[in-house]
């Protein structure tokens, strides 16, 4: 069981640790969940090069999102004269209200007919009034705006009340050379790893995702029984402690909360070798979030100490549909033992410093009351804990009267509203 935790965490079984295996993979439908807006009428003013000043105006529409107040929603092409009759699209892929000081921040794409491409940041304090200011920063983008950087101020016009709100946005400003590369996180970038959620729990797994982070591709090889507070010349504090890195990329950091005891609203500083930059994120006792297989199917496992298990060596067998994986799975059965992996899923007894590598067993207090829900079923669970270094595992035995196929699952700690990735399924045969 402890190669198995192991492999889980780190990718050292036969499943090949890269940035596609369950504790590096973002879930796909975080792209789903972000918010391009509709608009009309958009004016793009003059041809943007060095110094030019950038306008850009029309209508666009929010509406609520889980866990947000205000979001971007739509998509849509607009024709424009920047020198001569072009077409212009603009997509927002950020991810609407920031969680922590109901801030609007997103990410827009603006593409020109010939596929250039220029990159957005958009923030707009709560709405306040009929009209109320706003600010942007170009970070960057392809062909005449390839290396190019900006700032300006945006102002957004409300036509229709929360939470379904027309509004007209005008920004205006400069696009000038970009001398350096600079690092951004991007909006609601700081997830436990695995979810898209802007919550996270200390001593859990989480995942800050953006640009320019790293200048290449690191990844601490466990020899040590420390976990570092730096790594490809990355450092980063969350409430003004030093996390712990497991991974680095220009686009992707893998690190391990530090411990705290403040909950709600909290900093989180990166510097990199580009630059340090900063945002914000909830800090909670639980933040939960399974390991998975893929974007639908949780890292799950059925013990087989009869040796009869399809994993190398017939210990185990992982658990989803036959013949999706490069790698042998199968449902499970009911009245089989299931064996689940996960972060963020509450306090243990005895706590786990952050920071120091851990095998063995820090079980979840049984007043805790974490529930697993198997369809619409409760699922009595036989242990839930930690098994490794801020790796928590939770078993439970499927029940006679499951259905069979894709079963919904869902596991949800008390006293907050988290809880696992929405869309995930268990195979049931």
């Amino acid at each position: 069981m402890k190669v198995l935790v192991i492999a889980f965490l780190c990718g050292t079984s036969s499943m090949k640790r890269t940035r596609n295996s369950p504790l590096y993979t973002r879930k796909s439908n975080m792209t789903l969940r972000a918010l391009p807006p509709l608009l009309s009428a958009l004016v793009f003013l003059p041809l943007l090069t060095a110094q030019t000043a950038i306008t850009i105006t029309g209508p666009l529409t929010l509406g609520p999102q889980p866990g947000s107040q205000f979001n971007f929603t739509g998509g849509g092409a607009v024709t424009v004269t920047p020198g001569g009759a072009a077409q212009m699209k603009l997509d927002v892929t950020g991810t609407g209200d920031d969680q922590c000081n109901d801030n609007i921040l997103s990410d827009a794409v603006v593409t020109m007919a010939n596929g250039d491409k220029l990159n957005l940041t958009l923030f707009a304090p709560g709405t306040s009034g009929a009209t109320f200011p706003g600010t942007f920063v170009v970070t960057g983008g392809t062909g005449q705006f390839a290396g190019k950087g900006g700032s300006g101020t945006a102002t957004f016009a409300l036509s229709t009340p929360p939470p379904n709100i027309a509004l007209t946005l005008s920004l205006a400003g400069n696009l000038t050379n970009q001398l350096t590369v600079t690092p951004a996180i991007t909006p609601t970038g700081v997830v436990p790893v695995g979810h898209t959620r802007n919550t996270i729990q200390p001593g859990s797994w989480i995942s800050v995702y953006g640009r320019n982070l790293a200048n290449g591709t690191t990844i601490w090889d466990g020899s040590t029984s420390n976990i570092p507070t730096t790594l490809g010349g990355v450092t980063a504090t969350i409430n003004g402690k030093a996390a712990y890195f497991w991974f680095t990329s220009p686009g992707q950091l893998n690190l391990q909360a530090p411990d705290d005891t403040k909950y709600g609203c909290v900093n989180v500083t990166v510097n990199t070798p580009n630059g340090t930059v900063s945002t914000q994120v909830n800090n909670n006792f639980a933040a939960p979030s399974l390991n998975l297989l893929d974007a639908k199917y949780p890292a799950a496992i059925v013990l087989t100490p009869d040796g009869s298990g399809t994993a190398p060596g017939g210990q185990y067998s992982i658990v989803g549909p036959t013949g999706r994986f490069s790698y042998p799975t199968r449902p499970i059965k009911r009245g089989e033992n299931l064996v689940l992996y996960g972060v963020g899923f509450g306090p243990t007894n005895p706590a786990v410093a952050a920071g120091n590598t851990f095998r063995g067993s820090a079980p979840t207090p049984k007043d805790f009351q974490l529930q697993v829900l198997l369809g619409n079923n409760l699922i009595p669970i036989a242990y839930s804990g930690l098994v490794g270094t801020g790796l928590y595992q939770i078993n439970i035995t499927v029940p006679a009267n499951t259905p069979s196929g894709d079963v919904p699952l869902r596991i949800v700690t008390p006293g907050v509203s988290a809880q696992s990735q929405d869309g995930i399924f268990l195979t049931i045969q």
